[in-house]
């Protein structure tokens, strides 16, 4: 991806690329990617957690899924509580990380879930947006995905 910037989580869990024309925020301890220009674009979050252990009880009231079994249960759980069917989910490995991903439409929003997991250090990617996406943004939150590695 040309004139990107590398943003590494605060724990060194996983780090990605992103244009240098997008914005980063922390948004209650999660970051969030978004174009600045564009005001009608959408945003990608990233919900990052070390599951070695207990997973913390605060953690799983805001993220049941994470008591799934494994990556395919965790997006099972997940898209069952958006009311969303796992059909449509599909499953890699890359890089020696387990990934899962599906799309899904819901209240007027498009989302783009994808669920990382690899040494006990799991990412969800979750993209949504008014609508759908248009073409160049599709493309970049495409290029954002690929680019995430769990170190």
């Amino acid at each position: 991806m040309a004139k990107t910037q590398t943003f590494v989580s605060p724990e060194n869990w996983y780090s990605l690329e992103y244009p240098r024309t997008w914005e980063m925020e922390v948004v209650e301890g999660i970051p969030s990617f978004f174009d600045g220009i564009s005001p009608y674009g959408g945003v990608l979050q990233l919900l990052a957690a070390n599951l070695v252990g207990a997973v913390n009880q605060e953690l799983l009231a805001h993220s049941p899924f994470l008591a799934g079994k494994d990556l395919g249960e965790k997006l099972s759980l997940f898209l069952a509580k958006q009311g969303v069917s796992d059909e449509a989910a599909r499953f890699f490995i890359r890089d020696n990380t387990e990934m899962g991903v599906c799309e899904y439409r819901a209240d007027g929003h498009f989302y783009l879930a994808l669920m990382a997991e690899r040494n006990k250090i799991f990412v969800l990617a979750l993209y949504n947006c008014k609508g759908e996406p248009d073409n160049e943004e599709a493309k970049l939150v495409g290029e954002i995905l690929q680019s995430l590695v769990l170190l």
